[in-house]
């Protein structure tokens, strides 16, 4: 539930150890299917191949991607155009989004790289690798504002209670109302500070298809509902905050469902684009 930013920059004069995906007869690399049913994450590894390098992204989460890799400051390097490269990485795949080739051999490859990544969420149920469901508004006012923490997110986003949860970076007394209409359940508004409820101050609403949404980490004193209120799409439920568990002001937003006893976070789709903040770019396996 962290409001970060990060941009990882290499002088790739290094050689990495994640594992090679197949490669066929011609040079093209298949998309490697993920085992199922583990906490999914999104990563970049960087391998060498040759005296070049491979540039591949594993999903395991159980949506698709869209990930966005930007290379600058470019010495020697071929086989990357201008230096950006969109794609949609299917859900628990592996594909290999780049291959980087040295225009003059015997002389080093350079540069700098950020990456970032972020469920696709198009209000367009029928387009292909959109996620399904009932579409949410955005559960903000004013903006525009940045995914800073997506799904998978290796600081807070990879337990099944908050695995498809987004932070929005944004600032403290942004108004955030209700994506979809329901029933208050709980709410929490006197938290100062980290202690004692690493959510800070929300509020969590019960939909009736049964499933929950919560808004974490409110400032306080500034929630407007009560438990037992029913609530509209746009009702205002409070401002934005820094309370519980945040490195810096953010709106933390997820869907979740009963399983048993547990809540566990569901994929869910907003009804417009939400653009992301690059994410570290974590090469271990």
């Amino acid at each position: 539930m962290a409001s970060t930013r990060f941009i990882v920059s290499l002088a790739l004069l290094l050689s990495f150890s994640a594992p090679a995906l197949p490669v066929l007869a011609g040079g093209a690399i298949t998309n490697a299917t993920l085992p199922a049913g583990k906490p999914g994450n999104v990563r970049l590894f960087v391998n060498r191949v040759g005296s070049g390098k491979a540039m591949d992204v594993s999903n395991d989460t159980d949506v698709p991607v869209e990930v966005v890799l930007r290379l600058t400051r470019m010495v020697n390097v071929a086989g990357v155009g201008k230096g950006v490269v969109r794609k949609t990485v299917p859900a628990r795949t592996r594909v290999r989004i780049a291959t980087l080739r040295k225009r003059q051999p015997g002389y080093p490859l350079m540069f700098q790289q950020s990456f970032s990544y972020s469920l696709i969420y198009s209000p367009e149920p029928g387009k292909k690798g959109t996620v399904g469901g009932h579409a949410y508004a955005l559960p903000w006012k004013g903006g525009p504002f940045r995914i800073s923490q997506g799904a998978g997110g290796d600081y807070s986003h990879n337990s099944p209670k908050g695995r498809y949860a987004v932070d929005v970076a944004m600032p403290v007394g942004t108004p955030i109302v209700a994506a979809r209409a329901g029933t208050v359940l709980k709410v929490r508004n006197g938290q100062g500070g980290r202690l004692p409820d690493p959510a800070g101050n929300y509020v969590r609403i019960l939909h009736d298809d049964g499933t929950h949404s919560a808004y974490l980490h409110l400032k306080r004193g500034s929630v407007q509902v009560k438990a037992g209120q029913q609530v509209k799409a746009g009702t205002l439920l409070g401002q934005s905050g820094n309370t519980g568990r945040s490195t810096g002001p953010h709106l933390h937003f997820v869907v979740q469902k009963n399983i048993g006893d547990s809540l566990v976070s569901v994929p869910f789709r907003f009804t417009q684009p939400v653009e992301s903040l690059p994410n570290f770019a974590r090469r271990e396996p």
